[in-house]
């Protein structure tokens, strides 16, 4: 099995499998990995000539084999390039982006390479340079890297044979993480205010929050907006989306 295989969501790869011949993708989604392979074929051409980049390895644990390449193997350190979108980098570090690196940490080990630093360099593909002048928060150049944990051996092992037990599961449905799943909020609106003044959990939550404001007159004008809940990936970026038995409710973009 493939690194991103193992860290990926079974039902994926197993509806991928069974549904291949019945799967039809906008060639046009594939634009940003054309770019995401480009980037990466001209950093290999360029690594230092002590390093190994993008060197096939495997390792095999108590339930199985995992092979993969890393991008770089440089100075007992490992680097992953991503072309990402500013957003998505500024949350931090992804679940799925520190088990990558520390899984091929543990196959390096394994191959008796030692590992001491995890590191992934991002291109932020939308960066704006005016919002760069005006908001300091914001990426100042369009890179970013982030320095990520590295997993002690006992932990590494237990998750990669953890995913390998959950990937001999059939039909195991997707974790909200998986699905990329925004949860059902409620928004306290004011008047015309296109902000909310309060996002709470739950309508009870909601009503409360208006109920404790002591201006009356300020209460009249509070309401409460339902933002429904969705999950983002079953419904723009899954690609046998159309054949999951969990996903059976598409059209409403919401999650089961």
């Amino acid at each position: 099995m493939r690194v991103t295989e193992l860290i990926n969501a079974p039902l994926v790869k197993e509806l991928t499998i069974k549904h291949w011949d019945e799967i039809t993708v906008d060639v046009t989604e594939y634009l940003f990995s054309i770019l995401g392979q480009s980037v990466h074929y001209i950093l290999h051409e360029g690594k230092p000539d002590d390093s190994l980049g993008e060197e096939r390895i495997s390792g095999t644990f108590i339930n199985g084999t995992i092979a993969g390449k890393s991008d770089l193997y440089h100075k007992e350190g490992i680097e992953d390039w991503k072309v990402t979108s500013v957003f998505s980098f500024l949350l931090g570090v992804k679940e799925e982006w520190e088990a990558q690196l520390n899984v091929y940490k543990r196959i390096w080990e394994l191959n008796h390479f030692p590992v001491k630093t995890l590191k992934i360099n991002a291109i932020l593909r939308d960066w704006m340079r005016g919002k760069a002048k005006y908001d300091m928060s914001y990426p100042q150049i369009p890179f970013l890297s982030y320095i990520v944990k590295p997993w002690d051996v006992e932990m590494a092992d237990f998750y990669i044979n953890q995913r390998f037990a959950i990937h001999k599961v059939e039909s195991i449905e997707c974790t909200p993480h998986e699905k990329w799943e925004r949860p059902t909020t409620y928004a306290v609106m004011k008047g015309g205010n296109k902000r909310a003044t309060r996002v709470l959990d739950t309508e009870k939550e909601a009503e409360l929050y208006i109920k404790d404001i002591k201006d009356d007159k300020v209460r009249e004008q509070m309401s409460i907006e339902l933002r429904k809940g969705e999950c983002v990936k079953c419904a723009d970026y899954c690609t046998p989306r159309d054949f999951c038995p969990y996903n059976k409710r598409k059209e409403e973009n919401l999650c089961l």
